[in-house]
């Protein structure tokens, strides 16, 4: 997107989710009203450094809306257990809110504490990442097909649209299914003499040297294929790893010089700004966590005040290069 002025927005669908987009409530008004919102997990355990800034991004956002509104908001963190996740939504109904926004962690593991929820009559908005069974009224996502593609395209130039690329992917996530689609689809569309060799893995932010068995299996990738020469990881997260083992290796080269390795990631953190201004990293698809977090938070308000809200909402990726890096609309310059 070259060093264009940065837009960031939310995309309105029409149609509803689970009830009809114009349902209104029976007791109008915002002001006092009880909100349990039962967060993604790893926010609560962000460190300087450690890249999980963009779930603490939308849980301060879900906040300050809150307190403009009048909400009174009962923060829940499972610390990245989806079983404790499901327990604390089970907990909530009983505790009887006048909403649950919900990040789930494992859609699929949620459905009974969703259901339960619908037979208590609460309702119930979702981030990301969308339970297949029971209701819920409102939804915001962000496009994770277009970043994948976005990513793809953006690697393929920086490879010279033929080679080997490796792709990582994390473990158990739809929204890395949904990313892996979009960058794999765009791959064999377009760039026929690229060669894609798809990696997935859980996390490696946490500790960057670990010799666990993420990093050996993507220590094994890089140095027994000579022939990779770009990465795309489905999130920012990962890429610490990645610039550790080519460190290993004898394969960190900046960007611009000979034998570089090009790195594209997603989520556009703070810290991977920091390495696309210094070098180590080409590029990251970034999101809107501010987006993500006002959405469903005026979709409960409108909830509340007996007014037509649309139920789905959708972010979209904007890629983030050198020439457009200081953009400060992006989250990524101004989170705190």
């Amino acid at each position: 997107m070259g060093s264009a002025r940065l837009t960031l927005g939310v995309i309105i669908f029409g149609g509803a989710i689970g009830v009809p987009i114009g349902a209104r409530s029976a007791e109008p008004g915002a002001i006092g009203k009880t909100i349990q919102y039962l967060t993604f997990g790893i926010d609560f355990n962000y460190t300087p450094g450690i890249e999980l800034e963009y779930q603490t991004a939308i849980l301060q956002g879900v906040r300050k809306k809150a307190a403009e509104a009048g909400l009174v908001m009962r923060v829940f963190g499972c610390k990245g257990d989806p079983q404790l996740q499901l327990t604390q939504i089970l907990d909530g109904v009983t505790r009887k809110p006048d909403a649950l926004l919900i990040n789930p962690l494992d859609a699929k593991l949620i459905v009974a504490g969703i259901k339960r929820a619908n037979e208590a009559n609460i309702p119930i908005f979702i981030i990301d990442n969308p339970p297949s069974e029971g209701k819920f009224l409102g939804l915001v996502d962000f496009d994770n097909e277009a970043a994948g593609a976005i990513g793809a395209d953006e690697l393929a130039k920086l490879v010279g649209e033929k080679g080997v690329v490796l792709e990582l992917g994390s473990v158990g996530s739809n929204q890395a299914q949904l990313r892996h689609r979009g960058f794999t689809e765009r791959m064999k569309a377009k760039y026929p003499d690229i060669q894609v060799r798809s990696l997935n893995m859980e996390w490696v932010a946490e500790d960057f040297d670990k010799e666990d068995n993420a990093y050996r299996t993507l220590l094994h990738a890089l140095s027994q294929n000579a022939d990779i020469m770009g990465v795309f990881s489905d999130n920012d997260q990962m890429i610490p790893g990645v610039v550790s083992v080519l460190r290993r290796i004898g394969k960190l080269v900046p960007v611009g010089q000979q034998g570089h390795v090009a790195i594209v990631g997603v989520n556009g953190t703070p810290v991977a700004l920091d390495r696309i201004r210094k070098g180590t990293q080409d590029a990251s698809v970034g999101k809107d966590p501010g987006g993500t977090a006002h959405f469903p938070l005026n979709q409960i308000i409108a909830r509340f005040e007996g007014k037509p809200f649309d139920a789905r909402g959708q972010t979209k990726p904007i890629l983030i290069t050198k020439h457009n890096v200081d953009d400060p609309n992006l989250w990524g310059n101004s989170f705190m």
